[in-house]
């Protein structure tokens, strides 16, 4: 099959991404899911494997391999590589990505997976949540992992907050793989990347709490410079050691 032509480009927060919705486009009949009917309670973050492309992106690849059913049931709203994102599912709209049948999961957020275990894919990653939390006047107490459905449905931590609840091992899956060991870490990326537009950086209440939680603050993964590196420190707040993986 033919690389897939975006109907629609945009730009979120400084990621390119090219919309082409399983909606409009479904020649192949696959089963889809449907317009949500709960009030939106935030996003969902996956991690997939890298896959090999040649003149495509691995974000454009995973939308086809949909369109194709090769994705079984699987249906995300977004797939997000290096270089770009793809929308295959409007954002209204459930999805199938949580395990966790009819629960809030799949039927009330947005899912974005991201592909492979890269900094600068998790950077977009975060640059889009970023721009989907701002659109619907959320904050980052309403970003969750895979995992964290998992524990939901089958009752596991349910004394533990959010974002411990978020990062607890579940035995059929730890997703987002990538991203849970650094999962405060990766909140708080999203929280800096929010509000651009007004200049805002200031980091919540909920992110920060979150970043402690998970005390790896050895690495930023989004910082390509010591500018950067203090910049992330000064949304921390004191007693935070930021230090660059590229000097």
């Amino acid at each position: 099959m033919a690389f897939l032509q975006a109907d629609k480009t945009y730009t979120a927060n400084g990621v390119t991404v090219k919309e082409y919705l399983l909606t409009e486009h479904n020649p192949n009949k696959i089963d889809m899911p449907g317009k949500r009917v709960k009030p939106l309670l935030g996003i969902t973050i996956h991690n997939t494997d890298t896959i090999k492309v040649n003149g495509t992106t691995m974000s454009e690849q995973y939308t086809r391999a949909t369109l194709n059913g090769n994705m079984k049931t699987v249906r995300v709203h977004f797939y997000v590589d290096e270089v770009e994102a793809w929308q295959g599912l409007p954002l209204d709209w459930q999805g199938w990505h949580s395990t966790d049948g009819g629960g809030d999961g799949n039927t009330a957020t947005i899912a974005i997976e991201v592909i492979g275990d890269s900094a600068k894919a998790e950077e977009n990653a975060a640059r889009l949540t970023a721009w989907l939390l701002d659109k619907f006047g959320l904050d980052t107490s309403a970003v969750f992992t895979h995992t964290y459905w998992l524990n939901v449905r089958d009752g596991k931590g349910s004394g533990l907050d959010k974002n411990a609840r978020c990062t607890l091992p579940h035995p059929y899956k730890v997703c987002p793989i990538w991203i849970i060991p650094h999962w405060g870490v990766f909140l708080n990326a999203v929280e800096g990347f929010r509000g651009k537009a007004s200049g805002s950086v200031a980091a919540s209440q909920g992110a920060k709490e979150a970043a402690q939680d998970s005390k790896v603050w050895g690495v930023c993964r989004w910082c390509s410079s010591k500018a950067e590196a203090e910049a992330l420190k000064n949304i921390l707040g004191e007693g935070f050691t930021i230090v660059s993986k590229k000097g």
